[in-house]
């Protein structure tokens, strides 16, 4: 009963963070899958050893490197080993693979921390704070984090460490710790997600208003073409250094950035009166 009051409450929640977040559960799914290849390598140990075992000749790329693995000193006669028992025994591989690729696809789900949201943790009252801090919940209602950019999860970060630090001092002062699990309390949240991307989306403005208007300012007071080509190139090798550092962008959108304000630069470089 306490249990489907939990989930109730859990699921008719106002807010998206009680209402979308999950456990991820991600040692026990390493776990899971770990023990699994280590049965996996045991049997293709096995398969091997009685391949070799036969005495046929690679290939003559040898792609496998057969002529260079182990061979073990004892190895079983073939059909004691490879029989009826031992291949029912052999994992389904599409289980496998779609175990895999499950764990992948979960990996890559946005993610935040228990501590965010007071309502879910007043639910898991066998958690101590810093157990709540660390745990992460997936949002299952917003897109992957392939493309979040690495400053953006710096900012997350320090958010999560900022509220744990809040509620800390919060629990030293308070017997309850984070609160208690009645409908009448006022429960605090923090979508850092939601935060981290404004403040990244804001900088990101900010730093290429900044070096559109900086090198601008200098041009349009500096006439020698050396001093000109200086800046140019020394605001061209900042900005590129930033971008591949901060954003999450391929090789080719890094030289479509770098080649684009080039390009920009140098409409500054021309009009601007020549002088030596």
């Amino acid at each position: 009963m306490e249990r489907f009051r939990k989930c109730w409450i859990a699921s008719t929640a106002d807010n998206n963070l009680t209402l979308h977040g999950f456990r991820r559960f991600k040692t026990t799914h390493l776990l899971n899958l770990r023990l699994l290849e280590h049965e996996i390598a045991n049997m293709d140990h096995t398969i091997y050893q009685v391949g070799l075992s036969q005495g046929l000749s690679p290939s003559p790329t040898d792609r496998l490197g057969l002529n260079h693995v182990k061979r073990d000193t004892e190895v079983p006669n073939i059909n004691d080993s490879i029989n009826q028992s031992f291949i029912l025994k052999l994992p389904d591989k599409n289980s496998t693979d779609e175990a895999l690729a499950a764990f992948n696809n979960i990996m890559t789900m946005e993610t935040f921390s228990l501590i965010d949201d007071e309502k879910l943790s007043s639910m898991h009252g066998d958690l101590s704070l810093y157990e709540v801090y660390k745990t992460r919940l997936l949002r299952v209602d917003l897109g992957t984090r392939s493309r979040t950019d690495p400053f953006q999860r710096w900012f997350h970060r320090y958010l999560r460490e900022f509220r744990y630090w809040k509620l800390s001092r919060k629990s030293q002062s308070n017997d309850e710790g984070l609160g208690s699990f009645s409908g009448h309390h006022r429960w605090s949240y923090q979508n850092t997600i939601l935060i981290a991307e404004v403040i990244g989306r804001v900088t990101t403005a900010a730093l290429t208003a900044v070096f559109l208007v900086t090198p601008l300012a200098i041009l349009s007071h500096e006439s020698s073409k050396n001093v000109q080509l200086i800046v140019v190139s020394v605001c061209i090798l900042i900005l590129s250094f930033l971008v591949s550092l901060f954003l999450k962008v391929s090789s080719f959108e890094m030289m479509a950035v770098s080649a684009a304000y080039a390009a920009v630069l140098s409409v500054f470089v021309s009009n601007a009166p020549a002088k030596f």
